[in-house]
């Protein structure tokens, strides 16, 4: 591209870039588009996005088991580099059963049709 920098039709130094709308234009209208500047379209339209479903003790007890997987795998890896197998039982044994569980419970969700597993 040669167009000379203050060109308005050039994409990288588009107004959208350089200049936020002011607030008054987009209450006067009422619809501002996905590029964020009232009258410069774009691919979409600018919908206010919905606000995510609140969390639950389902994505705590998720992130719960994920970190005891981590956990377990990290414990279990120190104590074999450390020279001590036996220390790397009881890790590995939880990262064990925490895959286990993450496993069983994407395998579930996917069965019972409730979708892929979500987590948060």
């Amino acid at each position: 591209m040669n167009r000379p920098a203050g060109d308005p039709d050039d994409e990288f130094f588009a107004p959208v870039l350089r200049q936020p709308p002011p607030p008054e234009a987009e209450s006067a209208t009422g619809k501002v588009s996905d590029t964020g500047v009232p009258g410069v379209s774009g691919g979409g339209h600018g919908d206010p996005v919905e606000a995510p479903p609140p969390r639950s003790a389902l994505g705590y007890r998720l992130l719960a088991v994920a970190l005891a997987l981590l956990a377990g795998v990290v414990l279990a890896v120190w104590a074999l580099l450390a020279g001590n197998p036996a220390l790397a039982i009881v890790p590995a044994v939880v990262a064990l059963a925490a895959a286990v569980y993450l496993v069983v419970f994407g395998v579930r969700r996917a069965r019972s049709d409730g979708g892929p597993p979500t987590f948060g």
